[in-house]
């Protein structure tokens, strides 16, 4: 899967292919919990309302920065 045919898909589409997807790291506070997962030859930021149970928001990235910043924070 390309990046270009993962924007072409539904929501919920998407949500499948990242949940099968590799996870790398995740970050957290009282309210979201933003997750990174590896799918193909791209990384996928996915980010959860934990009070409403639900994704807010999905952001795929070929950018190695996405690893850098959770890196980053789990060096704090």
């Amino acid at each position: 899967m390309t990046l270009y045919d993962f924007v072409q898909l539904s929501e919920v589409e998407k949500a499948n292919i990242v949940f099968e997807a590799r996870f790398l790291s995740c970050k957290e506070d009282d309210h979201e919990t933003v997750v990174l997962y590896k799918v193909d030859d791209f990384f996928c930021e996915v980010v959860y309302d934990n009070i409403k149970n639900s994704i807010v928001k999905m952001k795929p990235s070929r950018s190695k920065d996405l690893v850098n910043q959770f890196l980053a924070y789990q060096m704090n």
